[in-house]
């Protein structure tokens, strides 16, 4: 997914959204970090890509 950062905490590249249960998580292709279950993928986007100092 071009719209996915590198992982905050490694830099690896960011799977593609997974389904789970009734909603969407991303999670790194290298160390496994996740988001948390959102309801929609736009929502599991906008938290992946949200760095420090973002406004």
């Amino acid at each position: 997914m071009t719209d996915l950062k590198p992982c905050p905490f490694c830099g690896g590249k960011a799977k593609e959204r997974y389904e789970y249960l009734n909603g969407v998580f991303v999670q790194c292709n290298e160390c496994w970090i996740s988001t948390h279950v959102f309801s929609s993928q736009g929502a599991a986007t906008r938290f992946w890509n949200r760095r420090v100092g973002d406004v």
